[in-house]
C-alpha cells in the first residue's frame, strides 16, 4: 500500500513539474513580444528626447546621446551610451561607422526585429551625414516609422501573446498524457 502510493506521489509530482515548466516555457517566450512592444515605445521616447537635446538645447551630438540613454530602461541604453562614449574618444570615425558598429554588438541585448535595427542604422546613417536643420525631419520621419512599427507589433504580440501561451500549457498537458 505504501509503495503505490510513494510511486502515485512521485508521478504526481513529475506531472506537476512538467505543468509548471510548460507554462513558465510559453509565459517567457509570451512576454517577449510584450517586451519588443515595450522597448519601440522608449525609442519612441528616447529619439524625441534626443531630438530635444539636439534641436532646442544645440548639445553636441555625445551629450545628446548621453541624455537619451539616461532615458532607458532596457539594453537599449547601451546602444546609446556606447556609442556616445565612442564619439568622445574620436577614434577618427564618423557617427555613423560608430553607431552602426554599436548597434551590431547591443544587437543580440533586446527584443527588437532585424527590421527595426534596419530602421535604426538608417537612422543613424541619415543622422550621422546631416545638418543641424535637417536633423529634425529626420527624427520625425524616423518616429513615423518606429510607431508604425509598434502598431505591428502590438497587433503581433495580441495575436500570439496567448496562443504562446496556452501552447504552452496544452504542450505539457500532451506529454503528461503521453508519459502517464
Amino acid at each position: 500500500m505504501g509503495g503505490r502510493f510513494l510511486v502515485l506521489l512521485i508521478k504526481l509530482t513529475g506531472a506537476v513539474m512538467i505543468l509548471v515548466s510548460g507554462s513558465f516555457i510559453g509565459w517567457i517566450i509570451g512576454s517577449s513580444y510584450q517586451k519588443r512592444v515595450k522597448e519601440l515605445e522608449e525609442l519612441e521616447m528616447g529619439i524625441n528626447i534626443f531630438n530635444t537635446e539636439i534641436s532646442y538645447k544645440q548639445s553636441f551630438m555625445a551629450e545628446a546621446l548621453m541624455g537619451t540613454a539616461a532615458t532607458f530602461k532596457s539594453p537599449l541604453a547601451n546602444l546609446f551610451r556606447e556609442t556616445a562614449y565612442e564619439l568622445e574618444k574620436g577614434n577618427n570615425k564618423v557617427f555613423y561607422e560608430i553607431w552602426h558598429e554599436r548597434l551590431l554588438i547591443n544587437y543580440r541585448n533586446n527584443s527588437l526585429l532585424e527590421e527595426d535595427i534596419e530602421i535604426l542604422d538608417s537612422w543613424g546613417r541619415q543622422l550621422g551625414s546631416s545638418s543641424l536643420d535637417n536633423q529634425n525631419n529626420i527624427n520625425q520621419l524616423i518616429l513615423k516609422r518606429l510607431r508604425q512599427q509598434k502598431i505591428q507589433a502590438e497587433k503581433e504580440a495580441a495575436k500570439k501573446v496567448k496562443l504562446v501561451r496556452y501552447a504552452g500549457v496544452l504542450i505539457s498537458l500532451m506529454i503528461i498524457i503521453l508519459f502517464y
